[in-house]
């Protein structure tokens, strides 16, 4: 018996070219629901253990490259599990992916009180990676292909922002360590436990068997064409990415080294994505009514000077906290205004294979971003991270303009205002 019945009448514009059976008559809004609850968990647990971990490093004497290093063993984990995730999904399903994920991110969470050390604690963040990713493509693949047509650039925005939330939620986690190291992923093991619970609960999701794995059959052409159609989109994902776990992996040192308290450290973190959760609907109307390609250019341009200014207040306090607030606000919408950019000029056969590569680009940029980060911080000094940032935003500002995309008839894009 299910927990959320719905009707399964399939029509006839649900079957695809190849004869498989899409999925919009799978689409439930009490699943989704769920299911942006789970990712709203994970990402109070990403959002604390990043720079609770990078802290308490910083305390026990570890330099800031072996710390970026340790904090990117958490994307390294990611990556390694992607090329995987299709493949277990098919196996064994959604609702057992989503589980695993969860378990997967449940153990380290008990372990990192328990033992200390870089090598230990780097471990744990690679398992925690495995679960993570897991955990984000299922339920992000779930959504991208279930979700009806018409609909599917608000529900990839809701994901987002049901993550952005909870990633914004998580550092202020660090505000328990007063009451002992503890505390902090006590937290989180509890509100894990929950989610847990309420996946065990869920069931009814699309089987597997039923669906085209794009991942899986669409071969090197697909790859290609994904890549030379979309690739302005897909480079919103590693830029995200990376600015997320260098500014959580890495911050966390710059402010230590500048004289910030613990609980000043996880406020300006957490505001800076507390602005992208501002701006996220807004930025997303902009991007249905002007375009998302020419929105994630202006974004980014403003958000390359946003970065540029930051270490000039470093030691004003509000001026700072205002600049993590607008500057998050601009860029922490790029990565579900990327995914929605790449529903807009694909075909929706191309769909799960681009959810995929996207994946994979978040993971490298998450990768990149505390070692290079850290790198930055130890060689250059702090100021640096922030000037870097700033060069790999117009980077891609200079990418998005000059970049241009002649469409085959075969490869129709969704929408055609968007092809440049």
């Amino acid at each position: 018996m299910e927990v959320f019945p719905e009707s399964r009448i399939i029509r006839r514009d649900d079957i695809g070219k190849s004869g498989v059976k899409r999925v919009q008559g799978h689409w439930s809004l009490n699943r989704f629901r769920l299911l942006i609850a789970v990712m709203g968990i994970s990402g109070v647990t990403q959002g604390l253990t990043i720079p609770l971990l990078t802290a308490l490093l910083e305390a026990q004497g570890v330099s800031p490259g072996w710390n970026g290093l340790s904090a990117a063993f958490l994307y390294f984990g990611i990556l390694v599990m992607t090329p995987f995730c299709a493949g277990i999904i098919r196996r064994i399903g959604y609702r057992a992916a989503i589980l695993a994920g969860l378990l997967a991110a449940l153990v380290p969470n008990v372990l990192f009180p328990l033992f200390s050390g870089l090598w230990l604690w780097s471990f744990l963040r690679f398992v925690l990676g495995l679960g993570d990713s897991l955990l984000h493509y299922a339920s992000s693949l779930w959504i991208t292909t279930n979700a009806p047509e018409h609909e599917r650039g608000k529900r990839i925005s809701q994901y987002g922002l049901a993550y952005g939330l909870g990633f914004g939620i998580g550092p202020l986690g660090m505000n328990l360590l007063p009451f002992g190291q503890w505390m902090p992923f006590a937290v989180v093991i509890l509100i894990l436990l929950v989610a847990l619970w309420a996946t065990w609960k869920l069931d009814g999701l699309s089987s597997p068997a039923e669906e085209e794995d794009e991942t899986e059959s669409s071969g090197k052409v697909r790859i290609v064409s994904v890549y030379r159609l979309g690739l302005v989109a897909l480079c919103p994902a590693m830029l995200y990415g990376f600015l997320e776990t260098a500014l959580t992996g890495n911050f966390p040192v710059v402010g230590l080294r500048e004289g910030m308290t613990e609980s000043r450290i996880s406020l300006l973190i957490s505001a800076f994505v507390w602005g992208s959760l501002l701006f996220q609907v807004p930025l997303g109307h902009l991007g249905d009514r002007f375009g998302r390609k020419r929105v994630l250019t202006v974004i980014c341009s403003l958000g390359a000077a946003g970065m540029a200014l930051i270490p000039l207040w470093l030691a004003q306090p509000i001026p700072l906290f205002l600049a993590f607030v607008l500057t998050g606000g601009l860029l922490g919408s790029i990565y579900s205004l990327g995914l929605a950019y790449l529903a807009d000029i694909l075909p929706g056969r191309f769909l799960p294979l681009a959810n995929a590569v996207a994946s994979i680009h978040f993971s490298v940029g998450s990768l990149l971003g505390p070692v290079i980060g850290g790198m930055l911080i130890e060689w250059m000094g702090g100021e640096s991270l922030f000037y870097f940032l700033s060069v790999v935003l117009s980077g891609f500002v200079v990418l998005a303009v000059a970049y241009r995309v002649q469409h085959r008839s075969a490869e129709k894009p969704n929408t055609r205002k968007e092809a440049c």
